[in-house]
């Protein structure tokens, strides 16, 4: 009888595992299913749809910096600077070893004219990849932009 249940009991145990391994592996399946659908979106320059699809993504998993950073830049590319901040900030949160984040928030703040702001990540960007003349470039004329000359020189010389 004891054994009954030790075996019953175990089977329950592996059924439970199985049917949550594939909901794990189904809900991983959908949330790269719906990244890529962003990106096609993305690629036919539907930026609407491109937001819904990395929205569907978030909701899926909630700490995902990809999906942060391609709904981010998405809003970036649509003029909606404050939205890109918010999800741009959580990506860099989520990852503040990914360079990618931090430039974008920069190129947002200098889209938003706070050029001291866009200097602060792009020095950021430059302490976690220093070999970025494109990055250099931005941070040099942040500088220039804020009225800071003088340091806008030395980056321009490493670029």
């Amino acid at each position: 009888m004891k054994r009954l249940v030790v075996v019953s009991v175990g089977l329950a145990a592996l059924m439970v595992g199985v049917v949550l391994a594939w909901y794990a592996v189904r809900q991983e399946r959908e949330f790269q299913r719906l990244i890529a659908a962003g990106d096609a979106a993305l690629a036919a320059d539907q930026t609407y749809g491109a937001i819904e699809a990395f929205s569907g993504a978030l909701a899926l998993k909630s700490d995902s910096m990809l999906a942060h950073l391609k709904r981010g830049d998405t809003y970036r590319r649509r003029g909606e600077l404050t939205a890109a901040l918010r999800d741009l900030r959580e990506a860099a949160t989520l990852d503040p070893s990914a360079p990618r984040p931090v430039e974008l928030l920069g190129d947002v703040n200098s889209a938003m004219g706070r050029f001291q702001r866009a200097a602060e990540h792009y020095r950021t960007f430059i302490a976690l990849d220093d070999r970025s003349p494109r990055v250099l470039y931005k941070l040099a004329l942040a500088y220039y932009r804020n009225g800071q000359v003088q340091e806008a020189i030395a980056p321009l010389r490493s670029a």
